[in-house]
């Protein structure tokens, strides 16, 4: 006999059909009738799983058991050849389709009657859940939103001629200077408001962004002498227009325009617009309007911080001077462009760069002393020249003239940051995020701040932030390099740090290779150390050097080589730098191994600070 035959006389067969339509029936009503009892989530998964082992003894039973109308009986009384009883197989067959049939019933009754019900339960209940989560994220969020905090993004420009593109952000420009003069008002920084031009986002998505309250937004339309002007102020909770105007002038009327759309605003807000001229009267600091002009491609350009654009951006300045020799604000933008320079060119001496600055700023303020951008230049030159005091006094100077001044409180906070202040620091820096979250120059000064205090993983997610969008900014890129290095990371530093060589000096392109392998036992330590403790300070401007790393990276990067000695030396050397950042560096927890040498100490009373960390690591030994 065939074991199929067997099987078939045993009823095992019989019985799998039995079986399997019964644990799918099992099934089905266990899926539907559990959960409106709040079963366990195991519960379903464990009658399915016992059900499956169950499986092989129901056949094992089968095999070894019949069923019979006097009960059951060993098979083994069965003869061979023989079957159960004719009856006892019809009856088991009944049972069978009696199981398929009400299977196929609940089936039926389950997809077309429980399942719209449950469908149409569980939509409700999301469409809830979601409504009561995304109603719970929006007052969160409102919560922490300033209800009087205003972006002003930069108006379209109308006029059909792309060469008067910068007059329209002009327009948007000097009415968020007048709005940032306002203490009452949180103004979202140019930087991050203008990196919005030309996406197509909502002004709720957008708000979002900058954490605002209120979006102005407009258009310009340029022609000849004459200018239209549409302003219309959104409130990004609802969306809904909460004023709007048009402004149809002669071009010499510009300036009260830019005031008298300030002044509207303030009223919509209800604050005081600080500072905001009388309507008629310049706010600009000039009626000459190719200085105007001049001087809005001039801080366009400022904004992008490179070399190329500094030099572009005071070539523009100048031509504004010479246009108007009174107008305070073109001198401004000659400040600021000297106050910055010697960082991303070697054209002039820094020396020389830091004395242009002073003058240009004394100009502007003898001109007109209510401009905070003389006050910030001058506080940056302070801090390079270690006058720390003096530095943070110019600094809050320029926060109290302009209370949203994202630069005044960037350049605050890394002087609080070099005077060993961390914590004061890191605050004013984090106001400035604030202020302007999509600034690059903030984000860089951001995530060294957050690695002074040894929180390396928040560095390096804040400039992470900005590389998703700048993706070759060097400055986040050095940081996240050395973050990662700092944390042991060697394989995700590697790849940033060759990043770096692209984006800030091309000849270093084999940099980071180099550094990998002596810092992983592959490579000599000390002969890498002995090059790196050689550079200049400014070496990674040269496309020679084959560096890219700036001043401050280096010292941390010889101690994790082991070269205590040498970064000390490095440190001693362009400490009589003017303009040496190394004073970032002594900051780091990384140099906490010569935190206490006598030559560490020796270098910290040179450069004018305070060691925060010496009291700590060096209780006892000093």
């Amino acid at each position: 006999m065939s074991l199929f035959a067997e099987l078939k006389r045993r009823n095992v067969i019989r019985m799998a059909g039995l079986y399997l339509v019964g644990a799918w029936l099992l099934t089905q009503v266990a899926s539907t009738v559990l959960p409106m009892f709040e079963a366990p989530a195991w519960l379903p998964r464990s009658i399915v799983t016992l059900l499956a082992i169950g499986f092989i003894p129901a056949l094992v039973f089968a095999w070894v058991f019949e069923l019979t109308p006097d009960g059951l009986k060993r098979d083994a009384r069965i003869p061979p050849g023989e079957s159960i009883a004719p009856q006892t197989a019809r009856k088991m067959e009944r049972l069978i389709l009696l199981l398929f049939a009400i299977a196929l019933a609940f089936f039926g009754f389950d997809k077309f009657v429980l399942a719209p019900q449950r469908e149409a339960s569980l939509v409700e209940t999301t469409t809830q859940t979601v409504a009561a989560r995304t109603a719970a994220s929006i007052d969160a969020s409102q919560k922490k939103v300033n209800p009087r905090s205003i972006a002003v993004l930069p108006f379209t420009n109308m006029s059909g001629d792309a060469a008067n593109e910068y007059f329209s952000d002009g327009i948007s420009e000097e009415i968020l200077n007048v709005l940032a003069g306002t203490p009452e008002l949180q103004v979202a920084a140019r930087t991050s408001s203008f990196s919005f031009k030309g996406k197509s986002m909502e002004v709720p998505a957008i708000a979002r962004e900058l954490k605002v309250r209120m979006v102005l937004e407009g258009s310009v339309r340029k022609q000849g002498d004459k200018v239209r002007i549409i302003a219309q102020l959104i409130d990004a909770q609802n969306g809904f227009h909460v004023w709007s105007q048009t402004y149809d002038r002669k071009l010499q009327d510009i300036f009260a325009i830019q005031d008298e759309i300030a002044k509207a605003i303030g009223d919509e807000l209800k604050v005081k617009i600080a500072g905001a001229a009388v309507p008629g009267q310049s706010s600009g600091g000039t009626r000459n309007l190719a200085a105007y002009d001049l001087y809005l491609r001039g801080m366009a350009l400022w904004h992008k911080r490179t070399e190329k654009d500094l030099w572009n951006a005071l070539a523009l300045f100048e031509q504004a001077v010479a246009a108007d020799p009174e107008y305070a604000q073109a001198y401004s933008g000659e400040a600021l462009v000297y106050a910055v320079v010697g960082d991303y060119s070697t054209r002039i001496p820094f020396a020389e760069a830091l004395a242009r600055a002073t003058d240009r700023a004394e100009r502007a303020l003898a001109l007109d002393p209510t401009l905070a951008e003389p006050y910030a230049a001058l506080g940056g030159i302070a801090s390079n020249e270690r006058r720390r005091a003096t530095a943070d006094l110019l600094q809050r100077r320029a926060i109290a003239l302009r209370p949203s001044f994202a630069t005044a409180y960037q350049w605050r906070g890394t002087g609080l940051m070099t005077s060993g202040d961390l914590t004061g620091g890191l605050a004013s820096v984090e106001r400035a995020s604030a202020l302007d979250p999509r600034s690059l120059p903030v984000a860089e000064n951001h995530a060294w701040a957050l690695l002074t205090l040894g929180r390396n993983s928040e560095a390096k997610a804040r400039c992470l932030r900005v590389l998703a969008f700048a993706p070759t900014y060097s400055g986040c890129l050095g940081d996240v390099g050395v973050a990662d290095l700092l944390s042991g990371d060697f394989d995700a530093a590697r790849p940033m740090l060759e990043r770096l060589a692209a984006a800030q000096n091309p000849s270093a392109s084999g940099e980071a290779q180099r550094l990998i392998a002596a810092l992983t036992g592959r490579a000599d330590r000390h002969a890498l150390a002995l090059w790196l403790a050689g550079l200049p300070h400014y070496s990674y401007n040269d496309p020679s050097s084959r560096n890219a790393l700036q001043a401050y990276h280096i010292p941390p990067v010889l101690v994790l080589l082991g070269e205590h000695d040498l970064a000390l030396s490095y440190m001693e050397r362009i400490a009589g730098d003017l303009g040496t950042d190394v004073d970032w560096a002594i900051m780091l927890p990384a140099m906490d191994p010569i935190r206490c040498e006598p030559r560490f100490t020796a270098l910290v009373k040179k450069l004018k600070t305070t060691d925060p960390y010496a009291a700590k690591v060096c209780a006892g030994k000093l």
